[in-house]
């Protein structure tokens, strides 16, 4: 595989790794690394990606059903989980443990934003977004961890029923989901944009080395002048201008429900 078929799986992965980098007390970063071939299974019309810590990209090729065939080019991390802050009550996850999940949904996103060539679409983040709507809606919903930091909460996962009040209570509920989503954006986007000699950089050695450690990532970050974000972290604190997504708003009128099922 060529250097231009790497680069938005380096994009990728870099943007993952540095974000989680630059976050205070969060997880911890182990490698990024290019694979140039992998593993897929086709059964019963659904693709499977076989991968370490199942965090990669890729570009599926044709097979007949039920064949094994080969994984051309793959960007991968390797991310291990804190257990100062988001395992310190066994499973349970703190506000602030969240909020720089929520935050670090969208590194590979945002640094595709900022590096690929003008006009070419990133499909690579489509599930961390996707990951990124449920836990805003998770934090709203179930446990009231909102944008205006009420503690009011409109969902319990062993409730029997869910109770309705109303669609423009719902409205409201989306409203609020919208908004925790794009501070964690724009708290993401600046974060990046104050380092993006340090994406470069590490999209720049990830191309040519194909494998960084997070020594490497530390050095790249020292030597670059790497801004690093400091506690207390909080999203309350992000200059929230305008609503940058549209999904949650666009259908007012519809359901609630359909918060309460990510959330679920």
């Amino acid at each position: 595989w060529t250097r231009e078929t790497k680069f938005p799986h380096s994009v990728w992965a870099a943007g993952r790794g540095l974000i989680a980098l630059l976050l205070p007390n969060f997880d911890v970063v182990d490698n990024l690394w290019l694979e140039p071939c992998s593993w897929e299974a086709k059964n019963s019309g659904s693709l499977f990606c076989l991968h370490e810590d199942g965090s990669g990209t890729g570009e599926p090729q044709e097979s007949s059903m039920g064949a094994w065939l080969v994984y051309v080019g793959i960007g991968c991390t390797k991310i291990t989980k804190a257990r100062n802050e988001g395992s310190m009550y066994g499973n349970a996850e703190s506000r602030s443990y969240l909020e720089k999940k929520l935050v670090f949904c969208f590194g590979s996103h945002i640094a595709a934003q900022l590096l690929l060539p003008f006009g070419e679409e990133n499909f690579l983040s489509a599930s961390e977004l996707k990951q990124a709507q449920e836990i805003a809606t998770r934090m709203v919903i179930q446990y009231g961890w909102g944008p205006d930091d009420s503690p009011a909460v409109y969902y319990s996962t062993n409730a029997v029923t869910a109770l309705s009040m109303g669609n423009n209570h719902e409205f409201e509920m989306a409203a609020k989901v919208e908004k925790i989503y794009d501070l964690a954006y724009e708290k993401a986007r600046e974060m990046l944009k104050k380092n993006c000699q340090v994406l470069e950089k590490i999209v720049e050695e990830l191309l040519e080395f194909e494998i960084l450690t997070g020594k490497d990532l530390d050095r790249i970050l020292n030597e670059n002048g790497g801004l690093r974000e400091k506690e207390p972290f909080s999203l309350l604190h992000v200059d929230y201008k305008e609503p940058l997504s549209r999904s949650f708003l666009d259908e007012g009128s519809a359901s609630g429900t359909t918060f309460l099922d990510v959330a679920a």
